[in-house]
């Protein structure tokens, strides 16, 4: 059964909720240890486990935006607009100001890990230290935190993200957790990132990953994202594709040439330049495809106006633009700026969306290169009116391999499964 309501109230009723959800994420939300001592034990307890590194993904009560897709983390900020208060053991966010006013009561998203999870490697490895799964199937890997740019005084302006000698997860502990996770049904699209790492260890290590893969699988081509830095010999991003992989994301952060120069000054000096990454990008689409390459650009360093030329620019490629919403974090050289107002990045999100309508994309190219569709897809899910009959956002999932297979078959360009 269709909706039967009021759909222009209903999509306004999503819209002033997704900019809320937006405004409590550049915002945050400041909290006070003796609210969480009035929580119930398992709201204290997912607030105290919370980190920045890993936020806490949450839902209004009776919201009708659910997730996955874009998700809004519980960041915790001091002297915030916002504050939790407990209700009868319940976590309710507060607006603060001349008049005090009740923003609703929220709901922390389940975090049980899979059982699947508790299994050990082959040498002896828990499952969970090496991949996260989200409720939608995506596997999520982060095979190192170590970023080389941060040891060379190179790194982005915005980012803080490195640690030394950080722990770095074999390919076969990660082609080994994935296909396990995948045969089971339970994971259905890879996301394989790290910080930035030299060209030639960056490829190995994928190539590695692929062929665990396929050797435990028997497929030749699989649902993952390869997360990489634009290469200087464009032959890598071939290699990438005839290992098996399904989509690629090269993130150039910035789209203004001279802004960048200076914000990405190691991806400046290692990746060939601005004009270098853009080609490596039409040269991605090229050999992946329309809707299996994504650019990121950090949203609200530079001019809305930049931000636009380059989403529109690479969606005119085939390619899928996204703009995260920029906070100056702890650590970062640009710590201690402020990112635009929520109504900037609604607008820019927007905006975003329509270039997507208007070039063609469907629902699964902007998952298809995960780690996040973002909040111009779901802006985009509003405007196409895809929620239930209860007017709730319809969540996302991946697709089953035999539906996959069935597309494929149906309408090429889509992957085919193909046993080696």
């Amino acid at each position: 059964m269709a909706y039967s309501g009021d759909r222009k109230a209903l999509k306004e009723s999503l819209y002033n909720e997704l900019e809320l959800q937006l405004d409590l994420a550049i915002q945050g939300i400041s909290v006070d240890a003796g609210e969480i001592g009035k929580l119930n034990a398992s709201h204290a307890t997912e607030l105290l486990n919370a980190t920045p590194a890993s936020p806490l993904a949450f839902n209004f009560v009776g919201g009708k935006i659910k997730g996955p897709g874009f998700d809004t983390g519980f960041r915790q900020q001091n002297n915030s607009i916002y504050g939790l208060e407990a209700e009868e053991g319940n976590p309710v966010i507060y607006k603060y100001g001349k008049n005090k006013s009740r923003i609703g009561e929220i709901e922390f998203r389940n975090r049980t890990r899979h059982p699947l999870l508790d299994l050990k490697t082959r040498d002896g490895v828990p499952f969970h230290t090496i991949a996260s799964v989200r409720e939608d199937g995506q596997v999520h890997v982060n095979y190192s935190q170590e970023c080389v740019l941060k040891e060379k005084g190179e790194d982005c302006f915005f980012c803080n993200y490195s640690v030394r000698n950080a722990t770095l997860k074999t390919p076969q502990q990660v082609g080994e957790v994935f296909s396990t996770l995948y045969e089971a049904g339970v994971g259905k699209h890879l996301n394989l990132t790290s910080g930035f790492l030299f060209e030639r260890k960056e490829l190995d290590y994928y190539l590695d990953v692929a062929d665990e893969i396929q050797n435990r699988t028997g497929f030749k081509e699989f649902r993952a994202t390869v997360v990489v830095g634009a290469p200087l010999d464009f032959s890598v991003i071939d290699k990438y594709k005839e290992a098996g992989y399904f989509s690629i994301r090269m993130n150039i952060e910035i789209w203004d040439k001279n802004i960048w120069n200076t914000i990405c000054p190691g991806k400046r000096n290692h990746c060939g330049g601005w004009d270098n990454w853009v080609k490596a990008l039409e040269y991605a689409a090229d050999v992946f495809g329309k809707g299996r390459v994504a650019s990121n650009i950090v949203g609200g360093i530079e001019p809305k106006n930049s931000i636009l030329e380059g989403i529109e620019y690479k969606a005119s490629k085939g390619i899928i633009g996204s703009a995260s919403t920029w906070r100056a974090v702890v650590g970062s050289v640009l710590e201690g700026h402020r990112s635009p107002e929520t109504a900037w990045h609604f607008d820019l999100q927007q905006k975003i969306a329509s270039i997507y309508k208007r070039y063609g994309f469907s629902f699964s190219d902007l998952h298809n290169v995960s780690p996040s569709a973002g909040l111009a897809t779901t802006i985009y899910q509003i405007e196409q009116e895809d929620f239930d009959d209860n007017g709730i956002l319809t969540p996302w999932q991946y697709p089953e391999p035999q539906q996959v297979l069935q597309s494929a078959l149906a309408d090429e360009p889509q992957i085919i499964y193909e046993e080696t």
